[in-house]
């Protein structure tokens, strides 16, 4: 990688860290202000640090598990079993999952009716085949 990639590469990752501690520092004045509470910054940036911890270990789990499948995709199996030990986020995930593939399927079916009717509109034309006679010799 060159210099020019590494500075690219470095500036990405710290404007997503800076995101997810943008986020934590959010959520936390959110609930701070629910329930009446103050936090320390330092406290902030522990969980905004911890957090984006656990997404590079997420991320290289993920990675595992799709190449253990011999796969070079991550899908959606591979994210239930990276939360199978917290059994609301497995429920929510699959849940998701369930409206996706039923999304899919109900795009595929509208997509054969409308092809069924092209096909049928048109099967009565005679076919046209395009012969180009230097390819026959």
């Amino acid at each position: 990688m060159s210099n020019e990639e590494n500075f690219e590469n470095l500036t990405f990752v710290q404007r997503l860290k800076a995101a997810v501690h943008h986020t934590t520092l959010k959520i936390c004045k959110e609930d701070c202000e629910e329930k009446d509470v103050k936090l320390n910054r330092m406290v902030v940036a522990a969980i905004s640090e911890t957090t984006w911890k656990k997404c590079e270990h997420f991320a290289t789990d993920l990675e595992l598990f799709a190449k253990h499948a011999k796969r070079s995709t991550i899908n959606a199996d591979d994210v239930k079993m990276l939360v199978r030990k917290s059994p609301k986020l497995l429920e929510y995930i699959t849940g998701i999952q369930e409206e996706m593939s039923a999304s899919k399927a109900e795009t595929k079916k509208k997509t054969k009716k409308t092809k069924g009717k092209e096909t049928a509109s048109t099967s009565n034309a005679p076919a046209l085949v395009d012969i180009d006679e230097n390819s026959m010799t």
